[in-house]
Parts: C-alpha cells; sequence; structure tokens
C-alpha cells in the first residue's frame, strides 16, 4: 500500500481520491476482543505526540499503551491532516504487542471533501476496521439530535449520507461519527455510544487524557 507523505497538495489530493475508492462501508467487527483508542497533538516546535491505548472489549481494561515523538513533516493544510499525523500513528501501531480489532481516532473518516479523514487513511494503511469521531463538524448538514444519550441525526453531503451527529451524553453537544473503514454506519454509531460515559467516547478521551499527562 502505498504511504507517501512528502507530496504537494495536487498530488496528496489525488492520492485521498484514490485511496477512497479502497473504503469499505461493511462490517469487518462485529465481535471485537480488543479495541483501540488514538490521539495525536502537536508542539509549538512541531514535534507530533501519539498515543494508541489498547483496550479488553467489553470491559475496557487497559491492556497496552504506547506512545510515539516524531518531528512534523508536513504543514498544517485544511483536508490533509492525515498527511501530517499519519507517520506518528503508523510508528505507534509498530510497537503493539496487542493488535486492535476495531480502532477510535479522533477526528473523521468519510466525513470528509474527498471521504478519506484520518480514521479512512489509516484505517486502509492498517487494514483494521475504524472509526472517526470528531468533536466539531467538517462538513454536512444534519438536524440536532434529540436531548437523549444514544439519540442522532444523520449528516449529508452533496445528497450522500456522510456520518451522524451522536448525542453521548444529556446536555452536551454531540459528536460527529463516521465510518473509517471496514464497518458499517450503524455499527460506528453503537460502537460509539456504548464506549462513551462522558461527551468524548472513552477509547479516545483517555488517548487524549494519557498523551497531556506525558506530554502536556
Amino acid at each position: 500500500m502505498n504511504k507517501r507523505w512528502n507530496i504537494d497538495y495536487k498530488q496528496a489530493v489525488k492520492l485521498q481520491e484514490e485511496l477512497a475508492e479502497k473504503v469499505v462501508l461493511e462490517d469487518f467487527c462485529k465481535k471485537p476482543d480488543y479495541i483501540a483508542g488514538v490521539d495525536v497533538k502537536i508542539s509549538r516546535d512541531h514535534i507530533l505526540s501519539c498515543a494508541v491505548l489498547v483496550f479488553s472489549y467489553p470491559d475496557l481494561e487497559v491492556i497496552e499503551k504506547k506512545t510515539v515523538q516524531v518531528q512534523a513533516t508536513y504543514p498544517y493544510i485544511p483536508g490533509l491532516l492525515s498527511f501530517r499525523e499519519g507517520p506518528a500513528v503508523l510508528r505507534c501501531f509498530e510497537l503493539l504487542k496487542v493488535w486492535p480489532h476495531l480502532v477510535f481516532f479522533d477526528g473523521n473518516g468519510i466525513m470528509h471533501p474527498r471521504r478519506l479523514g484520518l480514521a479512512s487513511h489509516m484505517g486502509i494503511l492498517l487494514d483494521l476496521p475504524s472509526i472517526g469521531v470528531a468533536k466539531s463538524k467538517l462538513l454536512g448538514d444534519y438536524k440536532e439530535p434529540k436531548n437523549k444519550k444514544g439519540s442522532y441525526c444523520l449528516v449529508k453531503d452533496r445528497g450522500q449520507v456522510i456520518g451522524a451527529a451522536l448525542r453521548t451524553r444529556e446536555g452536551t453537544k454531540p459528536v460527529f461519527v463516521s465510518c473509517g473503514h471496514k464497518i458499517c454506519l450503524d455499527s460506528a454509531i453503537r460502537f460509539t455510544s456504548e464506549l462513551s460515559k462522558y461527551r468524548v467516547c472513552e477509547p479516545t478521551r483517555q488517548a487524549h487524557n494519557y498523551l497531556e499527562a506525558n506530554f502536556g
């Protein structure tokens, strides 16, 4: 699989369009034994820190924690986040001893202008079922879901369903769930709602907290 990173904007867009055709929106993970949460942050001196936490499912016992720090080599360009963060994510996964069956990313899957956000891009390269859970909407139109945990409304762009605005906790703003790779939207919504105690689902919330504790 092509893992080119340091390419110009036009080449990156073309690669996204090519990889988007490889995204599978069918379930390959009905009963995972292990799931993972991924989060990435960048410092003022352009150092990328990535954390991958692996949990048992469904009890969410932490099985493994891995972190890496690498120098960012790609600029921040809207819509090309995976080219900036991808190398750190892949490096972190290389350290894992326990391979997850499903991965949550703090970002988008197909809820992306070219239908290839971080969760989809990494899902393809890792060949893993993946879900994108973003705290803000990148694009699309939707109606506000009811103020009840588990309520959701579909997000559409140009007539296509690209994800869902999901209420993970009463009294909080919805999160935006989209399929990354090898999973359907119904399952992505179900897993995200099930694994959310707070607004942000536990796999990515704990990965974020681990990053803050170690590289804050």
